[in-house]
Formats: C-alpha cells, structure tokens, sequence
C-alpha cells in the first residue's frame, strides 16, 4: 500500500446505509446575490429521501426557488479515513401526510413548522481508505 490513502467511489446502496446510520448533515442552498448557504440539520432517511424540519428563512426561502444540496459525512483524523455521501436533488416543504410516520425531533429549540423532503437526483460517496501506516496524534498526546 502506498504512504498515502486512496480515494474511491461508494455504490449508491452503501451511501444510502451510511446516510440512514447518520444524525446529522448539512444543507446548502443558492442565495441570491449572497455567498451560498451551508448549515448543518439533524436529519432521516425515508427511502432514498432525505427529511429535516426548520424555522423559517434563509435555507427555506431558498430551496423554494432552486437545487439543493446534502452532505454527510464521517471524519476519523487518528487513522486518516472517512466517508462522504453528498446529496444533490430539489426540496419542497413536505404535507403533513407525507411526515406523519417519521419522528424526527429536532435537536434545536423552535417550532420546526416546515419539514422539507429533499428528492435526489444524484447521490453520490467517496470513501479515504487510509494507508497501512496512517496514524496521526496530533491532538490526542
């Protein structure tokens, strides 16, 4: 193995399993004549379909107009490894029947009124498998 990790693809079936093990991801948003907006939601995977619920503003006036985006992640810096699932897909604000069989608490104060669905169009992954001998401390001694 190679002093450095290598980078591969995750099939799109494990990338739905680590997004379902997960609790939180972020969600990044266009913002018209602003930098884009990325901001971290606790989250549920109901089939291939990524729900959080939100006050509203900025992420909620902005998935209403264009794309989206959603990430998920796993960082082991010790062993220099992890795993990326990113999301890209339109939201919309789901109807009540569409949420009544998830429970999905938030993990913020706030009435959390809109529960957003985010539909993928892609999802994709990306695991570091680390090398043999890829062990940082930094942080730990």
């Amino acid at each position: 193995m190679s002093a450095e990790g290598t980078l591969v693809e995750i099939p799109r079936e494990q990338c739905l399993q680590l997004l379902r093990a997960s609790f939180v991801g972020r969600v990044a948003v266009a913002v018209p004549g602003s930098a884009p907006l990325v901001v971290p939601v606790n989250f549920v995977v109901d089939g291939e379909i990524v729900v959080f619920r939100s006050d509203e503003g900025s992420k909620i006036d902005a998935l209403r107009v264009g794309p989206i985006s959603f990430q998920a992640d796993f960082v082991d810096p010790v062993h220099r490894t992890g795993w990326s699932v990113l999301v890209q897909g339109v939201a919309y604000e789901a109807t009540p029947w569409e949420v009544e069989h998830i429970g999905l608490e938030s993990w913020v104060s706030g009435a959390k009124a809109h529960w957003v669905r985010i539909v993928p169009a892609t999802i994709t992954g990306r695991r570091i498998n680390p090398a043999e001998s890829a062990v940082d401390l930094r942080g730990y001694l």
